[in-house]
């Protein structure tokens, strides 16, 4: 027997769903231009045929497994303006999926909210069910990317958030696996959002040490860097310890982090810092990233470049446009003799969580 046959067998009708907002016409299935699909995921099979469903008997569950964040209350507001203008949209409107074992709501957050609102008891709804979580996931971010009138597609951080989970529930840290997983869950993004999520990711997992193969060169970004800054304490080597405790975390000095790819954008935070320096008579210390080699260029020569060539020319233009010379490079706090700088490790062929450090010139 049918979903909707047993709503008849028990209710008599559809009344337990009509309200002013919804109608005997939107309690039919055949009405809807929609069709449920697992989306291609593996793993996820539907149970049953479409139906109505009440929200009361659907679990709320802690989030959206396929969202990063909560409810977007300004895309509830347009959803709800529209149902308020034009009614229910079976054309271009979805049904909402719940977990048959568990009738927890994979992907109806918003449109339950907006019924509370509205008081419209229930929705089309679509029984599902999962080999895996990994596969629950997968189902629950590819579900919300499609075209609700208006719908809220999932986010850049949504796709993220879900990749990196559904990794997680896999243990498999690859570079391809990486890839893979982006380009399924993110289709509906633009390409260089899907490459930006992968490389935040693949950095993310080899700072961490849990990339297990497939990539020499980590491209440091200040999400990663966050990630590394605490595993400092813990490494095996001495002095990148030393340094982690009686530098970093010492709020008598003063610090910065100096992305290299980013160096011209960080002239005013420099400066800004150098000032700071100077009124407390104090070094400056700077932790530095490179970007990754290319090339017969290798990441010593990277790393000597920051020093003798990029910090030496801001460091020439500043003091041409004040009227100073070469006699004033002491000016400059990170130029201080005190002054402790250090690379974080971008070869994954050495401990990730080792410090580097290069003489800067004849100063430090």
């Amino acid at each position: 027997m049918s979903f909707t046959k047993i709503d008849e067998a028990i209710f008599g009708s559809h009344a337990p769903y009509l309200c002013e907002h919804w109608t005997e016409e939107n309690c039919d299935a055949n009405n809807w231009s929609y069709r449920p699909s697992t989306y291609g995921v593996k793993g996820v099979h539907l149970v049953g045929d479409p139906h109505m469903i009440l929200w009361d008997i659907l679990k709320e569950g802690l989030k959206n497994p396929g969202r990063e964040g909560g409810i977007d209350f300004a895309e509830a507001k347009r959803l709800m303006d529209d149902i308020l203008e034009n009614g229910i949209n079976m054309e271009e409107g979805s049904m909402i999926y719940y977990d048959v074992d568990t009738m927890d709501k994979m992907n109806a957050f918003h449109r339950m909210y907006v019924s509370s609102e509205l008081g419209i008891p229930g929705w089309m709804g679509q029984a599902v069910r999962f080999d895996s979580e990994a596969a629950r996931i997968r189902f629950a971010t590819k579900s919300n990317n499609r075209k609700y009138h208006p719908h809220n597609n999932t986010s850049a951080k949504d796709v993220e958030c879900a990749v990196r989970e559904v990794l997680r529930l896999e243990n498999n840290y690859t570079k391809k696996a990486i890839t893979d997983e982006v380009n399924d869950l993110g289709y509906h993004l633009p390409e260089s959002t899907r490459e930006t999520i992968a490389n935040r990711l693949l950095v993310e997992f080899i700072s961490c040490g849990q990339m297990k193969s497939g990539v020499r060169w980590i491209p440091h970004n200040k999400n990663t860097i966050d990630l590394l800054m605490p595993k400092l304490a813990d490494s095996e080597d001495d002095a990148t310890v030393e340094w982690y405790n009686n530098i970093w975390k010492n709020p008598d000095e003063i610090c910065m982090i100096v992305y290299m790819s980013h160096a011209e954008g960080r002239i005013g935070s420099l400066l800004t810092s150098n000032v700071e320096a100077l009124d407390d008579d104090k070094p400056l210390h700077i932790l530095y990233s490179v970007p990754v080699p290319e090339g017969k260029e290798t990441l010593a020569t990277k790393r000597e470049k920051v020093f003798s060539t990029h910090m030496a020319s801001i460091e020439k233009r500043v003091l041409k446009s004040m009227g100073l010379g070469e006699i004033h490079r002491g000016l400059f706090r990170w130029n201080h003799p005190d002054s402790q700088h250090r690379f974080v490790e971008q070869d994954t062929n050495m401990s990730y969580n080792n410090l580097v450090y290069v003489k800067n010139r004849d100063f430090n």
